[in-house]
């Protein structure tokens, strides 16, 4: 089975948690605060997008624990959308290249500041108000995020025949091959020997 793409994950989910807020911030919440709301349906599409990358990269969902533990301390406390929506950012940028995808230190840093940055400045310019605004300025944010992975090259190298070979066992092959050349040029010298003396006599 083919293994999906980033990019092509990234775009995907953009649709599936722009519908999964439609849905959560629908429900009636009425006892609420409606910034509480914003929050938690925010926490619900970045633990589904952390999900996603873990899958992506092979990892399991045990190292997402320590960022989501952090993020629900500042969800229960945030008493503003900023103050869910910054350390959210951060902690995307965290579980992305720091945990799933990392890359070299300065092209990861410039991906973040790129996509991150720029998402929550759309996000921002449009100023969105109601349930459409919202629903349409998530799902911006996440098309967004899928330009990391056009920065940071996330296809796994050229596994050839050598690669998968243990170092010590590729040291040992080529060792092996030498006495084996080396076996076959006594042999060669040996016949050459035994040729001129036959010619000799």
């Amino acid at each position: 089975m083919k293994k999906i793409s980033p990019i092509n994950a990234s775009l995907i989910f953009a649709a599936a948690a722009a519908l999964l807020f439609a849905a959560v911030m629908s429900l009636p919440f009425r006892f609420a605060p409606r910034s509480t709301t914003l929050n938690a349906a925010m926490f619900l599409c970045l633990a589904g997008y952390a999900a996603l990358l873990c899958r992506l990269s092979g990892k399991g969902l045990r190292v997402l624990s320590a960022p989501f533990l952090i993020l629900s301390a500042v969800l229960a406390v945030a008493g503003s959308l900023a103050g869910f929506v910054i350390p959210a950012a951060a902690g995307l940028c965290w579980i992305r290249s720091g945990i799933c995808f990392p890359g070299p230190l300065v092209r990861r840093i410039f991906a973040e500041a790129l996509t991150v940055a720029a998402g929550l400045a759309l996000v921002g310019g449009l100023h969105p108000a109601g349930l459409t605004g919202w629903t349409l300025g998530l799902w911006m944010f996440f098309l967004i995020q899928a330009l990391y992975f056009v920065i940071i090259d996330t296809a796994p190298g050229p596994r050839g025949e050598s690669a998968d070979r243990d170092p010590r066992q590729t040291v040992r092959g080529r060792v092996q091959a030498l006495l084996r050349e080396q076996k076959l040029e006594r042999a060669f010298e040996e016949l050459q020997l035994s040729a001129h003396r036959s010619s000799d006599t």
